[in-house]
């Protein structure tokens, strides 16, 4: 009696699973919150178990194309279903994601981007840098960002210093959530004693400080937009709403 409980069970779990696979892709994006975090697309075809998104958009900026399987047995081991690919004009990367009506779920992210440092701020120079993040985990629902963890290392300030008589390092950093936006905080010290953090929002708000500055410097950063409060240099940017980070 047991064992046929128990395969009467499994049955009914693959059953659901193999439903919820052909639900159309469309349907689940616009269920799963995405939207509400600023995520559009032009076009979704296939259903949740193979789909493919065409046209993606993040915060206002063409993202390019994500497609998606569906497996069964990652299910079964606990991990989301699918293996998610998004190539784009910025770079690629893969996670596995779930997703349900009450959000997202994204498990071994990785990602390698590069794009313009006038994308940070207009005030740098144009210079291709590059932002790479692993090991990412997101949970996210309709009302934003729940829970995030990651890595992320970047060379944008080490590639520009230069411009600012300085030697900057690659920043190091973790993904988490503040306040139902993902976020990217960075740190990183230079060899003339420069300290630095970073902070950068999925809104595309952002704020930047450098201090332990040496004097000869400092002229420079005011010119490219820091402002000098108590000895700290900071760089504030606005996110999608006009707002300020803080």
């Amino acid at each position: 009696m047991g064992k046929k409980l128990l395969l009467s069970t499994a049955f009914v779990g693959v059953f659901a699973c193999a439903l919820v696979a052909n639900i159309p892709l469309l349907f689940a994006l616009r269920q799963s919150g995405l939207v509400q975090q600023g995520i559009g697309w032009q076009q979704a075809r296939g259903t949740v178990w193979h789909g493919q998104v065409t046209g993606l958009v993040v915060q206002g900026d063409v993202a390019g194309a994500v497609e998606g399987d569906f497996s069964l047995l990652r299910v079964l081991k606990g991990e989301p279903g699918h293996m998610v690919r998004w190539s784009g004009p910025y770079g690629r990367g893969n996670a596995l994601a779930g997703l349900a009506s009450n959000g997202i779920r994204i498990r071994k992210g990785q990602a390698a981007l590069t794009f313009d440092a006038t994308r940070i701020s207009s005030s740098f120079p144009a210079q291709d840098v590059s932002l790479r993040l692993t090991n990412v985990s997101i949970d996210a629902a309709r009302t934003g960002c729940r829970e995030a963890s990651g890595h992320a290392t970047t060379d944008a300030l080490s590639r520009i210093s230069a411009v600012y008589g300085a030697t900057w390092p690659e920043l190091i950093g973790t993904l988490s959530c503040d306040q139902g936006q993902l976020a990217i905080s960075m740190e990183g010290r230079a060899a003339d004693g420069t300290q630095i953090s970073a902070n950068a929002y999925l809104n595309g708000g952002g704020r930047l400080e450098l201090w332990d500055v040496p004097e000869d410097q400092a002229s420079a950063l005011l010119l490219a937009g820091f402002t000098n409060e108590a000895g700290r240099f900071v760089y504030t940017q606005e996110n999608g709403q006009g707002e300020r980070s803080q």
